[in-house]
């Protein structure tokens, strides 16, 4: 898929078939999450690959309720994480831009996914239950939980509101 296609036509999607995902197509989905950029090209990222109904019925008890219905269905659900000794001050940022990989490479490759935040720094707790689930060192941070898997054509998808350059673009200055 062109580059500039798939961007535009991503969304988010949170019904997904009972279809197992393939080896390669996971593969492909953390090749490219590892060739996302990085703070000083520190390449920080774990990822953890969630299959198990037990680890993922846990995980969903931490998401509100809308979103544990596509934690729970979803194939798998990556995990992405942020060893901190490598990243100390630009985690965050780093497990954002290979989660955006993850989205992306997704879509490109027929399937879908929707962003849940694993992080959320006003409650660590919610941190340190992730950590406990998946048996994530300390020293690693959980930032996004990806639930992917084939799409369900029956859900009905969100517009993105059309481009009106006057109102968010300013040059120089605001």
């Amino acid at each position: 898929m062109e580059t500039i296609n798939c961007i535009k036509t991503r969304r988010s999607r949170r019904l997904f078939l009972d279809k197992e995902i393939e080896k390669d197509k996971i593969n492909k989905i953390l090749e490219c999450a590892i060739a996302s950029p990085s703070s000083i090209d520190c390449q920080p990222w774990h990822f953890v690959i969630v299959k198990e109904q037990k680890e993922k019925r846990e995980l969903a008890k931490l998401k509100t309720e809308d979103n544990q219905k596509h934690i729970l269905t979803a194939p798998i659900s990556i995990v992405v994480c942020v060893d901190m000794n490598k990243s100390p001050k630009r985690y965050i940022e780093d497990g954002v831009t290979a989660t955006q990989n993850i989205l992306l490479i997704a879509h490109d490759l027929g399937l879908g996914s929707v962003y849940v935040t694993g992080f959320n720094p006003l409650d660590e707790s919610i941190t340190e239950k992730i950590r406990n689930i998946l048996s994530i060192p300390k020293n690693v941070i959980p930032i996004t939980i990806l639930p992917i898997g084939y799409i369900d054509d029956a859900e009905k998808l969100k517009n993105k509101k059309p481009l009106n350059l006057n109102n968010i673009i300013h040059y120089n200055r605001w």
